[in-house]
Parts: structure tokens; sequence; C-alpha cells
């Protein structure tokens, strides 16, 4: 039933939430070890589908729900009671009650951590334990449990003599000391003092994620060589402190809630000292009320180390951190990689070419002038050119002998109209007005800390006025030849304050095409504006833009052909223009809330079709999702490119192809362009290569999964609204020879998907897709 498999799935999570993980195999490992000792394993497996069961009645969050975050805590309150108290009636009313507890207050704290931005870790599993142990231990008289051999006689209930032989000679195995601790001290997190259940643990650790068993090591070898030299911290058992506070917060703060880096891996180190100062206080404070420490130390380290993280002004590039969980370092660190190229505009507001048609580049971000220099090299200057490079035809001795003269000047982005100067009268051909250095302007706010600013424009052709809204594309004036302008021109920049002649920001515009252009005859703007356009600046500039100036592509090379180019800044001699997007695969690909595919084998035709459809999370972030496996693509895009982000569940699942295929589709056709893209290594289906990439990925990546996608040439040019194929690569490059993964062909027409076509390793295979009824 499917309700049984979802209930059992967000169980398996509670267990892999221990480590951080949603692991099914490795949660699968872990509930088998929690066995080693059957009545604190059957009380944690009782504890958690009693907290899975009563989040889902009180109608908790699912999502949360699902991945075990409000059930993890009750499952270690389970293990920790049947570990403290002997079996018995009481203590099974005891589990049940700690079961909801552990609910309760997982799902308050979440709400409260939660909203500022914080994980609650093991608090409620900590303060459901001390609550208990205070109040219900000594109100029901419940007699301790049995420590240390005599868990065998557990094994002699359950498998008499032979399984007590097999499992002291497993406890007697001459493990190496350093080893048999660490092992210990994996085991210790279930509640277990097995080097066999700490082997299984750190085999299924292994399994799920590399990084992670990485920093458990470290931490391990930290506390361990720090304990050498101080002596044990604290009064509680010292391989539980070693696996449950100083390993697990090794593994939280430098590769779970921070990206694993060379840098993440210091910070896990430091927080070995942090940990044994907190367990030692806490310890001293907790033992005159008879109160474990438990795991509260590493919870006091991993939210200290966090929130500090928070609180900085300027986050480095080395301890970064998790922006969307995964619950996977390599996972997290792979995506950001990926996402800190190719989705960094995210949030940024979205700049359009302040023109119609083609115009030339003149002058560039800091390229040695003649004008843009210094704090003002951040600037963009635009002209009309022919095909010989010359921006006038006829004599050019008159303004209306310049292409560029009285074309419209857009708004590049909507926007609010905070200063208008156009009363300077235009300059003469060749002449230049120094006193009134930008001549006629237009100063727009687009959002707090992020201005444009227009000049030069001809005098009186503005209409608008200060305080009046802009849409963009709304004409706020037209090209001239105002203030320091030997010609007409125009000069665009970005700035951080509403002031006329501000210090410039680099700033990227959301797309435009770009080809290479000849040589512009004419030089603009040749008596420099540097000098009197400082003493306009009244402020320092913001970093509110710096996110997206991180975005700015380095193009060294002039592009030979059209192409059309994402978040990216003009260079000098370029021609540029707003681009023709392409109607059929701008409708195919705007994929609504509701939007529903259905998709066959098309060598099975009548053979039941999997339903493909859009829904939107609590971020309002877009998913396909596939009714049949479950899989979810998550998608993005703008008027330009569409693209895809992220891709969870079944791999072999059909959506996955899609995910391949249709990783950045450009909105625009052009002759010969191909779309290049980098994907996160995650899509590398060799373990042995994947295995020893996790390893060295925080330091170093010797694999580069790459994509690339081109328009066939048939079907380019095509009427409006025509089909439209395109042809897209996966391949992995590494050590000097590529491989492909995946070939495929993507047939869009009537605007929609109709045709995907993919070539594997494992075989061919066509998908049919229909427009899905409701």
């Amino acid at each position: 039933m499917p309700f049984l498999k979802s209930f059992f799935r967000a169980v398996l999570h509670s267990y892999a939430m221990l480590f951080f993980s949603q692991h099914r195999g490795f949660a699968a490992v872990l509930l088998a070890v929690s066995f080693g000792r059957p009545v604190v394993g059957a009380a944690g497996l009782a504890s958690t589908c009693l907290a899975v069961a009563g989040a889902r009645l009180g109608g908790f969050n699912r999502e949360w729900t699902d991945s075990g975050a409000y059930s993890f805590n009750a499952l270690l309150t389970g293990l920790a009671l049947a570990s403290f108290f002997a079996p018995g009636w009481g203590l099974a009313g005891l589990v049940v009650v700690g079961a909801g507890l552990a609910l309760l207050l997982s799902v308050a704290l979440g709400g409260w951590l939660g909203g500022r931005g914080l994980p609650f870790l093991s608090l409620p599993f900590v303060g459901t334990v001390w609550l208990l142990l205070l109040g219900a231990g000594p109100l029901l008289h419940l007699s301790p449990a049995e420590g240390g051999t005599y868990w065998l006689n557990e094994a002699y209930a359950l498998g008499g003599p032979r399984l007590v032989t097999a499992a002291q000679w497993v406890g007697e195995w001459p493990w190496p000391p350093l080893l048999a601790t660490y092992l210990h001290a994996l085991s210790a997190v279930l509640f277990q003092d097995s080097a066999l259940a700490g082997l299984l643990v750190a085999a299924g650790l292994l399994w799920h994620s590399r990084i992670a068993f990485a920093l458990s090591v470290l931490g391990f070898l930290g506390a361990y060589g720090l304990l050498l030299l101080t002596g044990p911290a604290g009064s509680g058992p010292l391989d539980y402190n070693l696996g449950a506070n100083y390993v697990v917060a090794a593994m939280a703060v430098g590769g779970v809630f921070v990206i694993p880096s060379a840098a993440s891996y210091g910070w896990a180190l430091l927080s070995v000292p942090v940990t044994v100062v907190a367990l030692a206080g806490f310890t001293a404070v907790l033992d005159r009320l008879g109160l474990p420490a438990l795991s509260l130390p590493y919870c006091a380290t991993a939210l200290l180390f966090l929130y500090v993280l928070l609180l900085r002004e300027r986050p480095g590039a080395g301890l970064v951190l998790t922006p969307i969980q995964r619950y996977s370092p390599e996972r997290n660190l792979y995506a950001y990689a990926t996402a800190r190229v190719r989705l960094a505009h995210q949030g940024a507001v979205a700049l359009t070419l302040p023109f119609r048609g083609a115009w030339t580049c003149t002058q560039g971000y800091l390229s040695g002038g003649p004008t843009h220099l210094g704090d003002w090299g951040q600037a963009l200057d635009f002209a009309i050119t022919d095909a010989d490079g010359r921006t006038y035809h006829g004599s050019g001795l008159s303004l209306s002998d310049y292409y560029a003269y009285n074309k419209p000047v857009l708004a590049p982005a909507d926007g609010v109209v905070e200063e208008v100067i156009q009363h300077i009268e235009d300059n003469a051909i060749g002449e230049v007005n120094t006193r009134q250095n930008w001549g006629n302007t237009v100063v727009l706010r687009h959002a707090p800390g992020l201005f444009t600013q227009l000049s030069h424009l001809r005098a009186h052709s503005v209409p608008v006025k200060v305080g009046d809204y802009v849409r963009r594309g709304d004409i706020i004036g037209t090209c001239g030849s105002s203030g320091r302008s030997p010609e007409p021109h125009l000069h665009f920049q970005v700035q951080a304050t509403p002031y006329v002649g501000s210090r410039t920001v680099a700033y990227p515009l959301a797309y435009f095409v770009a080809e290479a252009g000849q040589k512009v005859s004419n030089v603009v703007e040749s008596v420099s504006n540097a000098s009197d356009g400082a003493s306009n600046v009244m402020g320092s500039a913001s970093n509110a833009s710096d996110g997206a100036s991180n975005t700015l592509e380095s193009i060294a090379v002039l592009p030979e052909m059209p192409q059309l180019r994402h978040f990216a800044v003009p260079t000098a001699g370029e021609v540029v223009r707003p681009p023709a997007f392409n109607r059929t695969l701008s409708q195919a690909l705007r994929l609504p809330p509701g939007y529903a595919l259905a998709v066959r084998d098309a060598a099975a035709p009548a053979a039941p079709a999997q339903r493909w459809e859009v829904f939107t999370d609590a971020y309002n972030l877009a998913y396909l999702r596939c009714q049949r496996t479950g899989a979810v693509l998550y998608f993005a895009g703008d008027e330009s490119v569409f693209y895809c982000t992220a891709f969870y569940g079944d791999e072999s699942s059909w959506l996955y192809l899609l995910y391949q295929a249709a990783y950045r589709v450009p909105l625009v056709s052009l002759p010969g362009q191909v779309v290049h893209d980098e994907f996160p290594l995650t899509v590398v289906r060799s373990p042995v290569l994947t295995w020893a990439q996790d390893v060295l990925a925080p330091f170093y990546r010797f694999l580069r999964p790459t994509f690339w996608a081109e328009e066939l040439p048939a079907t380019a040019g095509h009427w409006p609204g025509g089909p439209v194929r395109l042809r897209s690569r996966v391949v992995v490059a590494g050590f000097g020879r590529a491989r492909e993964v995946q070939a495929s062909e993507l047939l869009f027409t009537e605007g929609r998907l109709a045709e995907l076509r993919v070539r594997r390793d494992t075989g061919s295979l066509t998908l049919t897709c229909t427009v899905a009824g409701a």
C-alpha cells in the first residue's frame, strides 16, 4: 500500500537523520545495528513509529515529517530510555510519552530556531530525556538497565547460546586499540557498545558519504589526540562522548551545514576543543542535578559555529553555509559549485539593454579609456555603427547625420524615476560641455541600493518626471549629445546611490545577443568625465549588488557568430541587440503549476503513460514530479533561457533523462549557436571515479561533467511557432579523456515538448509527450 510504503520511508529516514542523511540503505544498516541490543532497538523503533504517526495525524509539515526531521529525536529518546531502564511496562509507557514529547519539542524548536536560520539538531532529545529522568523515572520506580556484559542476557534470550558465543567472539576480536575506540564511538551514537556494530555504522557511513566518513575520522582523531593530552572531559562514557559529541559535531560544521572545503575541514577540527570545553562545563553543572550531558555539547558547539557564520558581514569563499540542504555533503558541494556559476544571478534584478535594435559597445568596463576610469570604470557606452564601423552617414557634421541621434532610450527594468535633467542643449559635433559633465540624465531606482543612470540624452526629450513608475522597455528619453559628449551616444551605468555621477557598480545584463563588430572609427567622449564625475559622488558605494557582480563573464575572444549571452556584460567592440525569442520554445518551456504531460514509450504506445505534473514548493520554486516514480525535477529560467536546477529521486526514472537532455535550453534561435554548461558531479556513473573524486572534492576536482546543446539546422529559421529540434550531449572529461554519458534529441512542436530521444550505453529510448488531462 502507498501509505505503508511512505510511512516506512519516513521511519527509515529518521534513522539516516542521525548522521544527517536520507540514504535509505544506510538507514537500514543503522536500524539493524540498533537491534544489537534487542530491547534498545525495539524501543527506538517503536518511538520512531509513534512520532511519525503523530506528526502525520497532527498535520505538521509533510516534507519535514517524511524526511525524518520530526522523528529522529524520538528515535534517540527511545534508544536512550531503553539503555537507562530495565524492560517492563513502565519503560513501555515512558517510551510512548517520550515519543510524543520529543515530537512536540522538535516542532516547537524547529519553528523557533528555523526562523533564525539554525537547525534544532538533537536538542529535543536532550530536553525530553532530562524531563523524563527528573520526573517519570523516580515516579514510576523504574529499575536501571543492566550495563556492560549483561547485555549478553538479551542475546541469550533472542538466540540462545550460539548467539552469545558469536557475540563474545566478535567482542573479543583483537581490534587495534585506536580502531576499536573509533568503532565503539560510532556504535555509541545508537547506544550500542560493540566494535562490530561500529564497523557496520562506519561501512554504512562510507556508503552514504565519503566526505562525512572523512570528517568522522578527522573529528575522532582530533578529539582522541586532545584527550590524550588533557584527559577525558566530563563524566559520561568516553565512547559516547567521542561519537555523539566530537564526531557528530565535526561532521555537522565541516560538511553538512557548511559547504565542504579545505577551510571547513579546519573549522571541523576547531570544533573539537570547543566541544571539550562545552562538555566539561555542562557536566560540572548537570552532575549536581543527576543528569547526563548526552549530546548537548555537540548541539551547543554546532549552533555556536553556525550562528557565528550567519552574523558575518562579508561571508568568505571558504566557509559557505549550505544554501539548500540535500542531506549529502557531496551533493551539497557539487550543487553549490555548479550553482555558483550558473545560478549566481538568482535574486538579481534583471536589467536589459536600454535600446532597440543593434548598437555597438564603444566603451566597456575598464577598457582603457578614454573616459571610463577608476571608480567610474564599470560603465558602458553605446552607439550605432554601419558595416564600415562608422557612427554616421554623410559628412558627419550634423547631429542628424549620426545613426544613434534621437533614437529611443528605454528603461532597463521596472523602477521609479529618481532624478531627471533635460534642460542642457546638445553639443555641436566635436564640442564637449565640461561644465555639465553628464548632460541630460535620467536615474532610475530598481531596488534598494540598485540604480541605473542613462546620460547624454537629447535636450527636452524626457517624457517622465521624478517619482514616476516606469516599466522595463518604457521610453525615458532619446539619445543625444549633451554634456561631455563629442558626438551622439548613450552612456549607461549601474550604481548604488541615486545621485547623478555616482560611482559605478559592476552588474550584468540579464540577456542580449552579441557578435563581433567593426572597429569604431570615431572616438567617443574624448575628454575624460572622471574628474568632474568624482565631485558628484555623495556617500560610498553599497555592496548590495556584489552578489550579482560575481556573475560577470570575462570574454577574452569575441564570438564570430551571434551568441546569446546570459547575465553578462558587453565588451568594447561587440555589436549587441535584444534577442528575438523563439515562440515555440518559449511556449513549450513556460510550465505553469498544474500543467501536466503524459509520457509514453514510443515502442509500447499501449502501455500506461507516466504523468509529469508541475508543482511549486514552500519557497515558490517550480518542479516537475513523476507520479509513478516520485522523482522530482526542479527548473527555473527567464525570458531567454530555461534550465534544470536539481533532480531528486530514482535516477532510473524517465524524468532523469529529461533533466540531462534539457539541462539548459536557450529560448532564442541563432544559427550555429552552441550552449555550454557544467553539470554537478552526481552524473558520473563510475563508482570508483566517483568515490575517488568525493574524497578529494573539497580540495581538488579532476572530473568535469559538461553539457552542450544546439538547435539542428534543419529546423532553424522556420516560421514563427514552427517545430524546433534540439540536440544535446552530456560528456564527462577527466585525465585528458572525455566520455559521452548521454546523447539526446528533443522535438518541440505546437507549444509543447512532443518527443525525447535518448541514447546511452545501456541502449536507446524514444518517449512521446502529450498534454495530460486534469
